[in-house]
């Protein structure tokens, strides 16, 4: 009994792992691409502005 704990905890632990993975991938794309938007949006209302940041 103590071994298919220990195999259902692992594969729980895998699963686990690969979802907070793919949760963190979408959390990144989804600031980068605001970021990017963000900064176009910037560049149209005051392209000084973003030249003095670059």
């Amino acid at each position: 009994m103590e071994s298919f704990a220990a195999a259902v905890f692992a594969i729980a632990t895998v699963l686990a792992t690969k979802a907070l993975e793919k949760t963190g991938e979408n959390v990144g794309q989804v600031v980068w691409d605001n970021t990017n938007q963000f900064v176009e949006s910037l560049r149209n209302q005051s392209p000084d502005t973003v030249t003095a940041f670059a």
